[in-house]
């Protein structure tokens, strides 16, 4: 019977995640910024690697409609490929609001990316009211960063983000098992307000008020630590449903849990309630495998009641996820569609699929919540780091991005 009821309250726990959530969704409006309100704004984006749509996404954020910012594009290394093709685009756009530079402190003490944003900030601090980051696989539509800093105007609210959301063209395996993990990390993300850097903005003078930058050179990522942080200075964080990025990458299951585990990480360091939602994890992972087990065993042991009961609730579990889901699917596609964008890519077919990638993503969230509890070693895009305290991490080493084959040209990095 506890097996039950930790079934029942795991379809209460997540119940109560998408009704706390759907609203926000349904009721989203967007807030006109008229251009005399519009902050003086950069937008940072740090590059490592050819990420597959960057081609697209990168024009994209140099015709932002927004009257006054500027982007600034920090690469690692002058090596990198990804440096040349960011020249060959800003050069085919014609905009002079825009700046590529290569990063020239790479402090040991902190990621790439920390260390690219510190450069770029720093280097800034006078010129703009407002510092915009979005990450390289992110794709911005027209009016992004006009919706990204609206919400700035109350000076209550120190930053605001969006959160990532996915459409998988091809939907293979490593694919819907991402769909489905991040689908739960989003509902989390916007429960407990942890921020995304993939689509964040933060006023400058919250900026230096909350000492962020010192942070920045102890920590490994710039945007989950940022809720503690400002909410010490009384500092709120709102997320805005309009500024949903949607990303159309694939990923092989190879590639898949070192990611999870990078996500579940970041939340495990440097977010307040990283303890919920490792119990989140682990009532996700208990309760369907022990649910199994109860079935083999009553069947076993010839208590056909149980057995039942134990089949209808797990199959109970996995339909009323599935309409969860869908649900929330039908909402992000809603806010979508008011931008023009493609939202065609889910199929009967690929519903059915929703069930063993269900199956899967049990049998690899244990080994990614088991990594992110006790490593001390992450590795990010080549580079690895040992982390000895949420602020005291040292990078091992340093190389240029070197490019990997991959089967798929739409593969995530």
């Amino acid at each position: 019977m506890v097996v039950l009821f930790a079934a029942i309250l795991l379809i209460i726990i997540h119940s109560i995640l998408v009704i706390y959530i759907a609203p926000t969704f349904w009721n989203w409006e967007l807030t006109p910024l008229q251009d005399s309100d519009c902050p003086k704004t950069v937008v940072c984006l740090n590059l490592r690697g050819l990420d597959p749509f960057l081609t697209t996404a990168l024009p994209a954020l140099l015709n932002q409609d927004y009257p006054n910012y500027d982007v600034i594009i920090v690469v690692d290394h002058p090596d990198d490929p990804v440096y040349e093709l960011a020249e060959e685009v800003i050069k085919a756009s014609n905009r002079n609001n825009v700046k590529l530079g290569v990063l020239k402190n790479r402090r040991e003490t902190c990621s790439l990316v920390n260390s690219s944003l510190i450069q770029t900030i720093q280097n800034n601090l006078n010129d703009y009211e407002v510092v915009a980051m979005i990450d390289a696989d992110a794709m911005p539509h027209k009016t992004w960063l006009r919706e990204l800093i609206a919400p700035l105007l109350n000076k209550k609210i120190g930053a605001v983000n969006g959160q990532r959301w996915y459409f998988p063209p091809r939907a293979n395996m490593g694919d819907l098992i991402r769909y489905l993990w991040n689908i739960a990390a989003v509902l989390q993300m916007i429960f407990f307000k942890i921020p995304w850097g993939g689509s964040l903005a933060i006023r400058i003078d919250v900026l230096q008020k909350c000492n962020v930058l010192d942070y920045y050179e102890k920590a490994l990522v710039q945007d989950v630590p940022l809720f503690d942080i400002l909410k010490k200075q009384g500092y709120t964080i709102e997320f805005a449903p309009s500024i949903l990025m949607i990303n159309r990458e694939s990923v092989t299951l190879s590639s898949l849990v070192p990611w999870i585990q990078r996500q579940l990480l970041w939340a495990i360091l440097y977010h307040s309630s990283w303890w919920k939602i490792v119990m989140h994890g682990m009532l996700v992972t208990l309760v369907p495998l022990l649910l199994l087990t109860l079935i083999a065993t009553s069947t076993f042991l010839n208590q056909p009641f149980i057995a039942i009961l134990a089949t209808s609730s797990l199959i109970g579990y996995g339909v009323i996820t599935l309409c969860q889901l869908l649900l929330l699917e039908y909402l992000v596609r809603r806010i979508v569609k008011k931008r023009n964008e493609c939202t065609k890519w889910l199929n009967p077919l690929k519903v059915i699929a929703f069930f063993p990638a269900m199956i899967l993503t049990q049998l690899l969230y244990p080994k990614a919540l088991l990594f992110a509890l006790f490593s001390r070693n992450i590795e990010w895009r080549g580079i690895n780091y040992q982390i000895d305290a949420p602020l005291k991490v040292k990078m091992l080493n340093y190389e240029p991005y070197k490019i990997r084959a991959r089967k798929n040209k739409n593969s995530s990095l």
